[in-house]
């Protein structure tokens, strides 16, 4: 029986999920604006137009806070963030998932 590589994801696996969703999130730069702890305190924040959202502020949640809401903001974009289609549904499902798990010593790097 043959599988094809990488067509599976550790959410469907139900492995380690928290863990890569935290290592896609540093990998693909997303702490950069919404900073290592996501709260929209990246390096590039103070240069935005807009302010990047505080994963931790549940207001700020305008097109909703649900796994696939948020995946589909990272892949379509949502506001002044650009859409980041190069990012798998997967990946993006992970992403999204780990913020809803992450402490505040929770560390991106």
């Amino acid at each position: 029986m043959l599988v094809a590589a990488g067509t599976v994801s550790a959410a469907a696996c139900g492995d380690g999920t928290e863990e890569r969703g935290r290592r896609l999130y540093a990998q693909h730069g997303c702490a950069v604006c919404h900073g290592v702890h996501g709260r929209g305190d990246g390096p590039s924040a103070k240069r935005l137009d807009a302010p990047p959202r505080d994963f931790g502020d549940a207001a700020s949640y305008k097109q909703g806070s649900s796994v696939s809401d948020l995946a589909a903001s990272i892949r379509n974009g949502t506001g002044a963030m650009p859409a980041f289609r190069n990012i798998s549904d997967d990946d993006a499902n992970d992403i999204a998932a780990w913020p809803d798990r992450r402490d505040e010593e929770a560390d991106v790097r």
